[in-house]
């Protein structure tokens, strides 16, 4: 076997390096200005409490393993629990996945144009938001990347990295169940080297007993926590073949145009046909990524297999929309295909990496320019300042915000207001009970204030339409997804 760390030269580790710091600083900018949203501050209520009750907690609450929230728990206690501290490790994961993702393209396609893969990684808004959130996704994008680097080099005969790509693989789904498709399409890259230059198949098969001796004891966890899922889909008690058709002209085509450019573009719906500029960027980046994926399907010089295999990455997650409704964020694994048609397509056209950065780069712009989660527009911080700025002693407070909107409010609150959050103060129950109906609540705090005011954390329809009938209404639109209401009897 051939030295696997020969493409590692003394310039290709500089380029690494200066692609993450370059990545690490768009990250660090505004990294605690934009507010927390829901998930956030779901696992903000976590980082105080003790590792194992963070465990049992959040394993009872969410549909998440506990490893993900034990690195924000470790990023809380080093850099604080602002939102700055909360979001510092994913945003040097986010960051250092830069290094995997640019030393597959370069075994693979070139160093030279591997390099550009790295910028545009580190440039995308959509990684930079994965960076500059409290969550798991900018986490698994690390582990991924490095997942499949390390089996590319396992399956070569590194005896290192097939130990650490056990270790990786475990780490990876404890994090995200979904970490699975990354599992999966390390063993598959397996088949894609010939035969003279891949380890024999019995170390494969160890490796992989190994894998699953060490996961049997979280399998159960996994399906345990998938019901989660099941159960709020049954809970809403959709017409499914309506929620499919939604699915295939909605988010299928909002997931693939996504990819670079992450929630600056909205989701696709009839009403984005009205906005010149949506549509503009629309359409820039749908022909981009078809451009690339032709480029890197039609080039020979990689093997029918390994072609097959970066289609079977890009194209089989979209399968998981037949039984889920996943996000872009979830599906970092269509990056290992995308990064590697950067590489392909520069190393035809090599004035294309610059046009390719630059037109990523400019995104960032009206990226920094918003306050709130870009994929879910809820500015807490605002509607929290606007609420104690302007209530009145006799003033009430509800919170609309799903099964976290209470913790989201105590985070930002700072006058020890008192306020009533429906379903939203204990997120870390093992059982969902029947609550009372919002409008019952509404009309009991009517009852006890002369008016209230409502922080609406909009993942429906406005809370306006709860209140039909009431004549004295203000309503204050804080962020696309954030209204604040105040009602009087």
């Amino acid at each position: 076997m051939k030295n696997l760390s020969d493409h590692l030269t003394v310039d290709m580790r500089r380029a690494c390096l200066m692609v993450f710091l370059a990545g690490l600083a768009l990250r660090l900018l505004h990294l605690g200005s934009k507010s927390l949203w829901i998930d956030e501050a779901y696992a903000a209520g976590l980082m105080d409490m003790d590792p194992i009750q963070l465990v049992r907690m959040s394993v009872a609450g969410s549909p998440h393993p506990p490893l993900s929230f034990l690195f924000l728990r470790f990023s809380a206690m080093l850099f604080g629990h602002g939102e700055t501290g909360l979001r510092m490790v994913p945003a040097l994961a986010s960051a250092l996945a830069a290094v995997p993702l640019m030393l597959f393209a370069a075994r693979r396609i070139g160093r030279k144009a591997a390099l550009w893969t790295g910028i545009v990684w580190a440039v995308s808004p959509y990684s930079v938001s994965l960076g500059q959130e409290a969550w798991i996704y900018g986490i698994l994008s690390l582990l991924g990347f490095g997942l499949i680097e390390l089996a590319d080099r396992a399956w070569r005969g590194s005896r290192t990295s097939l130990r650490l790509t056990v270790a990786v693989a475990l780490a990876g789904v404890l994090v995200q169940h979904l970490f699975l498709l990354f599992t999966v399409a390390a063993l598959a890259l397996y088949f894609t080297l010939p035969r003279n230059e891949r380890i024999p198949w019995k170390k494969v098969v160890a490796a992989c007993a190994v894998f699953i001796v060490l996961y049997s004891p979280f399998a159960l966890l996994m399906l345990d926590q998938a019901s989660f899922r099941s159960e709020r889909i049954a809970r809403a008690a959709l017409d499914m073949s309506e929620v499919y058709r939604y699915r295939l002209l909605s988010r299928i085509p909002t997931v693939f145009a996504r990819l670079i450019p992450g929630g600056l573009l909205a989701e696709a719906s009839g009403s984005m046909m009205s906005d010149a500029k949506q549509l503009a960027f629309w359409g820039f980046f749908t022909l981009v990524n078809f451009f690339l994926l032709a480029v890197l399907f039609t080039r020979r010089m990689l093997s029918i297999r390994f072609r097959l295999w970066l289609a079977g990455l890009f194209f089989l997650p979209l399968l998981l929309f037949i039984v889920e409704d996943p996000t872009v964020r979830h599906l970092t694994i269509m990056w290992v295909p995308l990064g590697t048609a950067i590489a392909a397509a520069v190393d035809r056209w090599r004035p294309l990496g610059p046009v390719l950065v630059v037109s990523t780069a400019v995104m960032l712009l009206p990226y920094y320019n918003i306050s709130s989660f870009p994929y879910h527009r809820s500015d807490w911080k605002e509607a929290v300042a606007l609420v104690e700025e302007r209530i009145m002693p006799e003033e009430g407070i509800v919170v609309i915000g799903g099964n976290a909107g209470g913790l989201a409010w105590d985070y930002y609150a700072s006058a020890g207001l008192h306020r009533l959050a429906p379903g939203g103060d204990d997120p870390y129950s093992e059982h969902i009970e029947p609550g009372r109906s919002l409008r019952s609540a509404l009309d009991s705090m009517l009852a006890v204030y002369p008016s209230i005011w409502i922080v609406n954390d909009m993942w429906g329809p406005s809370a306006v339409e709860l209140l039909e009938g009431s004549d004295d209404l203000d309503l204050i639109r804080v962020s696309p997804a954030m209204e604040v209401i105040r009602v009087s009897r």
